[in-house]
């Protein structure tokens, strides 16, 4: 068994995502019964801006108009109250992350998924990224904190996301995401702690939404044996290293120079994550293809954020890019939808109003539809409940001024 100073791991450093409701009333004129929702006509527009084939340059003042009932009864808005959470990207930008998966880099899968879900349900919160390790990390040391890339911004309108379209918040974060070239090591801990004073300093209530392929590592501090040693673990091989003998402990700087650094940096990671949820700030974990091997740091780092999921399996695993998509919808959809609409006043009458989902009305009913809870707050009961919290639904909308459809 070689046992040779390290000298340089680069090729090893890989090792190691939302539903608010925008509601808005109008005053009916004489309609017998409420007509659905017209969505305005986007020609030349559609799903086109979906795709990832390029940057759409979109500007507000271009872009679709507001989805507010134009011409239909009246447009006498009535405000809601509306609280968007910040939802905070984390991603590991790891040399491992440049790994395939569904035909792209692991990298590529995760900015690809965020912007589907944002495009999607963008408007309901508001939104910023940070990357780690650091940009100006050379692919030979690669352990510095990240920093970042995207400040927290408020969404794009929803009639971006209704006609299929990126507005120009989405379109400038997806631009930042897709510059950035995955390199150098994991230092999650450190980056953590790092953003954990700007996250604090956030207004509202703010969820960090992690994903990463592997182990937290970079802590030079650390000490661990071969069992959780990153380079043991892998089983990594080069021309003067040998870590797959587990009596050979690759990171014990005595065998390794720098060895410290490959450990798997569990506890740094979740006391990081835990002083975050200290601050009120919950995290996420989704794991990619890569984190198998670490199935039981992840679901302490999950516990750690007070965010464990029902089951055996604390953090979100992926290993597809629908599984990935389908894990930051859930994500969103359990931060922000919620059954419960609340008006910042009553309408001037109670049996004149309709509550749409998108452009279909949804009926009175207290078993599958909506009823009145107080004079300022409707509850959705059944499927229509389960419909809105399934993710499926653009925006809703509350129209006064027309008599109650009934189911």
């Amino acid at each position: 068994m070689p046992r040779s100073r390290w000298r340089s791991l680069a090729s090893a450093w890989g090792s190691s995502i939302l539903l608010g409701v925008p509601v808005l009333a109008a005053a009916c004129g004489d309609e017998p019964r409420a007509p659905p929702f017209q969505l305005p006509r986007e020609d030349g527009g559609g799903a086109g801006g979906s795709t990832d084939s390029g940057p759409i340059v979109l500007d507000a003042r271009d872009g679709p108009p507001p989805v507010d009932a134009p011409g239909f009864c009246g447009n006498d808005l009535l405000p809601i109250t509306i609280e968007k959470p910040n939802l905070y990207f984390v991603i590991d930008r790891s040399g491992s992350m440049a790994a395939p998966v569904a035909g792209v880099t692991r990298y590529a899968a995760v900015r690809q998924a965020i912007d589907k879900t944002l495009l999607r349900v963008g408007h309901r919160v508001q939104y910023g990224a940070a990357v780690y390790p650091r940009l100006s990390s050379a692919p030979e040391q690669g352990c510095e904190p990240g920093q970042e890339v995207f400040p927290t911004t408020e969404g794009d309108p929803p009639s971006y996301g209704l006609a299929g379209l990126r507005g120009p918040v989405l379109t400038r974060l997806r631009a930042k995401l897709a510059s950035i070239a995955p390199s150098g090591g994991t230092p999650t801990a450190a980056t953590l702690a790092e953003l954990t004073p700007l996250l604090g300093a956030l207004p509202g209530r703010t969820f960090v939404v992690l994903a990463t392929d592997g182990a937290p590592n970079c802590n030079p501090a650390a000490s661990c044996d071969a069992a959780h040693c990153l380079l043991n673990v892998e089983g990594y091989v080069d021309s003067s290293l040998d870590c797959t003998d587990p009596r050979f402990n690759c990171c014990d700087p005595r065998n390794v120079l720098g060895g410290a650094q490959q450990c798997v940096d569990e506890p740094a990671s979740v006391a990081a994550i835990t002083a975050l949820k200290t601050a009120g700030i919950p995290t996420y974990v989704i794991g990619l293809p890569g984190t198998e091997l670490y199935a039981g740091v992840l679901d302490a780092m999950a516990e750690a954020g007070g965010t464990a999921r029902q089951g055996d399996v604390k953090y979100y695993p992926t290993s597809s890019q629908a599984e990935l998509e389908s894990a930051l919808r859930a994500i969103g959809v359990s931060l922000t939808v919620s059954c419960t609409v609340e008006l910042k006043q009553p309408p001037p009458d109670p049996q004149q109003v309709n509550v749409y989902f998108d452009q279909r009305t949804v009926p009175s009913d207290p078993l599958d539809g909506w009823s009145w809870v107080s004079d300022r707050t409707l509850e959705l009961h059944g499927a229509a409940c389960e419909e809105l919290k399934s993710g499926d639904v653009g925006q809703v909308q509350v129209v006064a001024g027309c008599p109650t459809q009934i189911q």
